[in-house]
């Protein structure tokens, strides 16, 4: 790190303000030779840092914008090395023109993710940080924005530290009676010492599940439409979309195939999907389009069942032949402002875990009820303070741990020495320094860093 490094920290295309950013020993040497102000260039004894200076970006005797000019004295920066900020005007043409004669004037291009990479190996944050920028930049709900900025400031950092703390204990006591075997001292009983593994090992397994539904929600869920023709599934998906993506019409069958479509539910991205309708048939399109709606029904994560409540005898009919596939679903009673009067909710009571939702596509009678009731088969969405996100690389090393921990208990039962069961502990804490970035090769660095935008 003994080189200096610059490129565009800021959003490609046109804006109001573009960043060109240099960090590396050279930076503040560098800078000086292009900031002219009061008719002479700046001296690295005038720049003084923290300060911001408003002068001009000069190449030669060429004025190349108006910028304001930040130098950050290293450690004290982002990079813990001298680090320098040109504030442009944000023409990419001009930045580009800046960035070159940076590069000339002795700078190299930076490569991706190389000024968090440096801020890491200057120790400025560690690793479970510095992912978790990345997950900033990139993330694309407001829910996977809160998880990311979380770990930005050390969530999983916090719960590495308390799991290392704990272990390292357990291996004091452990050390201790190997050691002094021969005093007379009284230690943990095995029941005492197991029942310490067992939490430690909970808390790997409960971070470890809570990550695995935060990613399930980034990930998006799959809301499927479902039900007879001609109930309102189009008509409810149109709704939920605010457009007009599904054709609707009076003609039962107009749906052959199932649409899908990306909306965000309380900051969450879901994937909404409506089906052909589902019904006895000889048109061997609409059977195709009828066998994906089956499937598309079986993997959704909330099912939506829409009923046609004007129509007395096809929703009895349909409720009875489906009965038990249809627990655990939001039952969808449309056309409530036009129900037939042999409607009655309460016909649904026995079906387990169910909830039924009364609405009108038309009217928009219900929508905010219904809107509820999927959040709530979803879960807590959008209350990011009950998830955890991993990478997938710490994920394998919590899974590590809790085989290590599993394995340390097996021993215990078996009836194995400390200086056996220890190692097992041993191992668990070295895959906890694993997490925070106790890292030594350039493979995996450069396989998280890669991830980075130029520039950050």
């Amino acid at each position: 790190m003994n080189d200096t490094i610059a490129a565009i920290s800021t959003a490609s295309g046109s804006g109001a303000i573009g960043i060109i950013r240099m960090s590396g020993p050279a930076a503040l040497s560098i800078s000086s030779s292009f900031l002219f102000s009061k008719n002479k260039f700046l001296t690295p004894t005038e720049i003084r840092p923290r300060v911001a200076i408003q002068c001009v970006f000069q190449v030669g005797a060429r004025k190349v914008d108006q910028i304001l000019f930040f130098y950050f004295k290293g450690p004290n920066s982002y990079t813990g090395e001298d680090l320098c900020e040109f504030h442009f005007h944000g023409n990419p043409i001009l930045l580009r023109e800046a960035l070159d004669a940076i590069f000339r004037a002795g700078a190299r291009p930076a490569k991706q993710g190389e000024f968090s990479r440096r801020a890491f190996l200057n120790e400025k944050l560690d690793l479970t940080e510095a992912e978790a920028i990345g997950r900033l930049i990139s993330a694309r709900s407001r829910f996977e924005l809160e998880l990311a900025q979380k770990n930005v400031f050390g969530e999983v950092s916090r719960f590495i530290s308390n799991l290392r703390s704990q272990l390292i204990s357990l291996k004091a006591e452990c050390e201790a009676e190997i050691d002094f075997s021969t005093e007379d001292l009284t230690y943990e009983s095995l029941e005492e010492r197991k029942s310490r593994i067992e939490t430690v090992k909970s808390l790997c397994q409960n971070v470890i599940s809570k990550s695995d539904s935060a990613e399930k929600l980034i990930q998006q869920l799959r809301i499927v439409l479902y039900g007879e023709p001609n109930t309102g599934k189009s008509s409810l998906m149109n709704l939920l979309l605010g457009k007009d993506r599904s054709i609707i019409s009076e003609i039962p069958g107009t749906t052959r195939d199932y649409i899908s479509e990306e909306i965000l539910l309380e900051g969450i991205p879901v994937r909404l999907v409506d089906t052909a309708g589902v019904r006895e048939t000889t048109d061997q399109i609409e059977k195709l389009g009828i066998e994906r709606s089956e499937k598309e029904f079986q993997s959704a994560d909330i099912r939506l069942v829409l009923i046609d409540t004007s129509k007395k005898e096809e929703w009895k009919e349909f409720i009875d032949k489906n009965r038990e596939r249809l627990e655990g679903s939001v039952l969808v009673a449309n056309k409530i402002d036009i129900r037939d009067s042999s409607w009655d909710p309460n016909l649904f009571a026995d079906l387990k875990e169910s909830t039924v939702c009364e609405i009108s596509c038309k009217t928009k009678e219900g929508i905010s009820i219904l809107l509820g009731a999927i959040k709530k088969k979803a879960g807590t969405m959008g209350q990011s303070e009950d998830y955890v996100l991993l990478e997938e690389r710490q994920r394998y090393h919590f899974e590590t741990i809790v085989r290590c921990l599993n394995n340390t208990l097996h021993l215990i039962s078996d009836g194995a020495p400390a200086e056996i069961y220890i190692k097992e502990i041993d191992y668990a804490l070295s895959e906890i320094g694993e997490v925070n970035g106790r890292v030594d090769t350039e493979e995996i660095l450069g396989r998280i860093f890669s991830k980075f935008c130029v520039g950050k």
